[in-house]
């Protein structure tokens, strides 16, 4: 059984042809909220939170302060009153604070790194120039 194909009625309904009434509107999405968030990393949620400001009061006067400044000033506090843990802790940070400062100082390349990457140039020079004298130039 065929059916007559000649005039496409607009107002069809089926397959991919949803009623006028309930289609998009012009601008408006089919997912309006979108794709929820991922849950996020552990770091990322930490220094989120650390970085928020709370309300202390230091010597009398009322501060504003992000939290992770209230933990640390709270933690050398305790140490300076004699507290060995808090001491320990802070001795901790300290040093992984010391060496991500002398990572983040270094290169990241070694002796050997620099040494091909210098040789590499050299080639590509050389290459170049024997490019030039053949009267060949290749960019």
């Amino acid at each position: 059984m065929s059916k007559d194909t000649d005039e496409p009625n607009p107002e069809a309904v089926g397959y991919g042809k949803p009623p006028k009434a309930h289609q998009f509107k012009p601008g408006q999405s089919g997912n309006p909220k979108g794709r929820p968030k991922g849950p996020g990393s552990l770091m990322k949620c930490i220094m989120k939170h650390a970085g928020k400001k709370v309300t202390v009061i230091e010597g009398g006067v009322e501060k504003r302060m992000p939290k992770m400044d209230v933990v640390i000033a709270a933690m050398f506090g305790k140490a300076s009153k004699g507290d060995v843990s808090a001491a320990r802790l802070l001795a901790t940070l300290i040093l992984a604070a010391r060496e991500l400062q002398e990572e983040s100082a270094q290169p990241g390349y070694t002796d050997e790194d620099l040494k091909a990457i210098l040789a590499e140039a050299d080639w590509q020079a050389q290459l170049a120039q024997i490019g030039q004298e053949q009267g060949t130039h290749d960019p």
